[in-house]
């Protein structure tokens, strides 16, 4: 798959957008005219072309594995048989560092060293894994799309009975490829991700408190600003791309309050990969002692960077002043989770999210609010839409804690009822 990558390219006036390129680094033609004709067209988001282009990678990827001319056959109206349908879609249940190490069906395979052997171990291992569900389901209909495309480029000229015949093999591939979609279908609650307990969140906020003995950083202005970051995921239960997207400028300072807005391909971000928000604008409040931490930052530290005057974006890289980059924020993740092992082991700034949202939950129960109106208020601050069932998805470790509680209530009436 090293031949095959997927490029970003920043256009006048900042549109994001990614490009699948090949060996010489020039973009594959019939993918570039799909994204631009049939994705782009639409007005998709930069990172849901890019999930597209994903798949497509896949796609190329087993083409040149199995030496198998996705392009010319799909033109030429030679269309994949069952048994290729299914090898496909295997493939596409693979991890990229599966297809890493897969290899080629050309002279480009690489042989095994005898000498690496817990290297071809580890390759060997990675080749068995297999990727979520929806993720194989959602390269498939991406595949299935291009496919159809790409059938159809090729039967527009044809005479009509020509066409006629070439479109009922066509779809008799995509049905045979429709038919393979995964199940997303698993009932099972274990091991989805749900909030913290509240100890691991106090465990955390204790040690990036500025004069924290734990704390990992050695410089201030980097204690000041990380301190500020996680104080904001767990304080708003903001995305990490709309923690990025904070705009100096949109902080009212007299009002207690900040904006979290969708800046979709804003010419003044020089960042190549644009943390964007996926909810909707709104404004979030902030209590006194927030707002001080914000000051703080602003005055002493990000206003001492030199790029920081040339940009909006509240937290910047302490080496420079340009934009914090998405990659920073989960490398300070990863180090608080090397160094605490006391902080839980899937500890990211997402994680936050679901810890405010479990603790808004406990203040809920505490006021009294019936769930309709706790809904409502959650969905206002989340950003979601009032229809959206996102509020039972971050709320699951609150809702397994009383439905617990309750059946414990039920046992222990059984006992009463049942002493002996």
């Amino acid at each position: 798959m090293d031949d095959i990558k997927i490029r970003l390219i920043v256009l006048e006036g900042g549109e994001r957008l990614p490009l699948l390129v090949g060996q010489n680094g020039l973009p594959l033609f019939h993918p570039a005219v799909w994204m631009l004709t049939m994705r782009r067209a639409v007005n998709l988001a930069s990172a849901t072309l890019k999930q597209d282009l994903h798949a497509l990678k896949v796609l190329y990827s087993w083409s040149l594995q199995t030496g198998k001319d996705i392009e010319g056959r799909m033109l030429a109206g030679e269309f994949l048989t069952a048994t290729e349908c299914a090898a496909l879609v295997d493939a596409i249940k693979q991890p990229m560092s599966a297809m890493d190490s897969a290899p080629m069906s050309s002279a480009k395979a690489k042989p095994i060293r005898l000498n690496n052997i817990e290297s071809n171990r580890m390759r060997q291992k990675v080749c068995g894994a297999r990727i979520g569900t929806p993720t194989a389901a959602l390269r498939l209909r991406t595949i299935i799309q291009y496919l159809k495309w790409l059938a159809d480029e090729g039967r527009n000229s044809l005479p009509m009975k020509e066409a006629e015949a070439r479109t009922r093999a066509r779809d008799e591939m995509l049905a045979g490829l429709t038919a393979r979609l995964p199940r997303i279908g698993n009932k099972s609650l274990l091991g989805k991700r749900e909030a913290p307990p509240p100890e691991a969140i106090e465990t955390l906020l204790r040690i990036v408190e500025l004069d924290s003995v734990e704390n990992p950083w050695m410089d201030l202005g980097l204690r000041v600003r990380n301190r500020l970051l996680i104080y904001l995921l767990f304080g708003l239960g903001v995305r990490r791309g709309e923690l990025l997207g904070i705009r100096v400028d949109r902080i009212d300072f007299q009002g207690n309050r900040l904006l979290i807005a969708r800046y979709p391909d804003d010419p003044v971000d020089p960042r190549k990969y644009q943390p964007l928000t996926k909810t909707r604008d709104r404004w979030l409040p902030l209590k006194d002692r927030l707002v001080s931490m914000v000051q703080e930052y602003v005055t002493h530290v990000r206003s001492k960077l030199p790029m920081a005057k040339k940009h909006p974006y509240l937290f910047v890289s302490h080496r420079d002043g340009a934009p914090l980059a998405i990659i920073s924020v989960n490398k300070l993740f990863t180090s608080l989770r090397s160094k605490f092992k006391e902080l839980p082991e899937d500890l990211t700034p997402h994680l936050l999210r679901h810890a405010w949202n479990d603790a808004f939950s406990r203040l809920a129960d505490s006021l009294g609010l019936d769930s309709a109106r706790e809904r409502q208020l959650r969905a206002e601050v989340m950003g979601w839409e009032p229809t959206s069932n996102s509020p039972e998805f971050y709320s699951r470790r609150h809702t397994r804690n009383a439905a617990e509680k309750l059946s414990l209530q039920h046992q222990e009436s059984l006992f009463m009822e049942n002493p002996k």
